[in-house]
C-alpha cells in the first residue's frame, strides 16, 4: 500500500477526531454554564524520543455539575498544572461529560482547534510534497 495513502488516512482520522472535540469545547463554551473544578490527577509519560527532558502531560479535572453530578475529564494541553491546581470550567448541562473544557470562550476553543488542524495540514503537506528532499535540492 502507498505510504503517502497511509498518511493521508491517518492525519484525516486524526483532523475528524480533532473536529469533534473543538465542537464538543464549542458546545461547552456557549452554553455559558461555567463551575469550579479542581485538577485530581496528572498523567505524564516520557515521548518516544527517548530523550528525558520530552515528557507529555495530561490532566485530569473534576467539578460537580448544576445536576449535582460529579463530572471528570481530560485535558492534555500546553498549560502545566498540579495536582489541587483550581480552574474554572465551561460545560454544556445537557452533557457535561462531553462538553466540559477549560476554553474560556468559542475565540479560544475555535482557535486551538485552527492551530490543531492547521499543524495537521503541515504535516500532510510535508509527507505529500516530499519536502525534506525538495527542502535541500
Amino acid at each position: 500500500m502507498d505510504t503517502s495513502l497511509v498518511i493521508t488516512g491517518v492525519v484525516g482520522l486524526v483532523a475528524l477526531r480533532s473536529l469533534g472535540r473543538t465542537a464538543q469545547q464549542l458546545r461547552g463554551t456557549r452554553s455559558g454554564v461555567s463551575a469550579p473544578a479542581r485538577c485530581v490527577r496528572v498523567h505524564e509519560r516520557d515521548t518516544a524520543t527517548g530523550s528525558s527532558g520530552d515528557r507529555r502531560s495530561w490532566y485530569v479535572f473534576a467539578f460537580t455539575a448544576q445536576s449535582g453530578e460529579w463530572v471528570e475529564f481530560r485535558n492534555g494541553g500546553n498549560k502545566r498544572f498540579v495536582e489541587g491546581a483550581r480552574v474554572t470550567v465551561r460545560y454544556d448541562p445537557a452533557d457535561p461529560h462531553r462538553t466540559a473544557t477549560l476554553a474560556g470562550s468559542p475565540r479560544a476553543a475555535l482557535a486551538e482547534g485552527a492551530v490543531s488542524l492547521l499543524l495537521m495540514g503541515l504535516v500532510l503537506l510535508m509527507f505529500l510534497t516530499d519536502f525534506p528532499e525538495n527542502l535541500f535540492r
